[in-house]
């Protein structure tokens, strides 16, 4: 016979039940508090306070695991739904000329390319590198002076065709480096999906929807 000072909690980390089953259902608690009342020990009963602390106890988990249930199922229902909004939005974007953080450019087979940057302070000496995919150089080419703020540099006409990442580097009248933003630009004429994020084609390069900057007007 098990009597209430010997007999294991309900929720105690001893004993074979918990051994058996980690989580306690519904039904689980109802047939251990019954068998628990019936087997106690008759001299020495469950008071009425030890009940109403196993039950309480019960009741506490068992909303916390309601709550846990319905907290995962709404945001499932919130990606899925934000998903769902990213991809009709980047849907919109094909055939709309973007501007986008990264470091991607295409010189066409003219040569003729054009990149846009945010220049820091007053601007100064600019210089273009541009990398293959492994991050060396290809060539370089001294931009002449700029200005600060948003700047669309068109690049000179004799660099080789391709896609690159290019860097653009801007020195003042000291030789101190100023801070340089770059940007990719181009017309979006594809959505994919990698990697677990929205990517936006622009020709041969591709630019995850949240590097978005600008969207130009139709």
């Amino acid at each position: 016979m098990i009597s209430a000072t010997t007999s294991p909690s309900l929720f105690g980390s001893a004993g074979a039940t918990t051994t058996r089953k980690k989580e306690l259902d519904k039904d689980s608690f109802l047939q251990l508090l019954v068998t628990q009342l019936r087997n106690q020990d008759p001299t020495n009963p469950l008071q009425p306070y030890e009940f109403a602390a196993q039950l309480a106890q019960f009741t506490s988990v068992e909303q916390l695991t309601q709550l846990n249930d319905a907290v995962a199922a709404q945001e499932a229902i919130l990606q899925t739904s934000t998903l769902l909004d990213k991809t009709s939005f980047s849907a919109a974007l094909i055939g709309r000329h973007v501007l986008a953080g990264g470091n991607q450019v295409t010189i066409p087979a003219s040569g003729a390319g054009e990149v846009v940057v945010d220049v820091g302070a007053a601007g100064g000496n600019a210089k273009l590198r541009l990398l293959d995919a492994n991050g060396a150089e290809v060539t370089s080419r001294d931009l002449g002076t700029i200005g600060g703020g948003r700047r669309t540099l068109t690049l000179p006409a004799d660099l080789p065709p391709g896609t690159y990442h290019y860097e653009v580097t801007v020195t003042d009248a000291s030789g101190k480096a100023v801070a340089v933003t770059p940007y990719v630009t181009g017309t979006v004429d594809g959505v994919l999906y990698e990697d677990n994020e929205i990517v936006l084609r622009i020709g041969d390069m591709k630019v995850p929807l949240g590097n978005l900057a600008e969207v130009a007007s139709v």
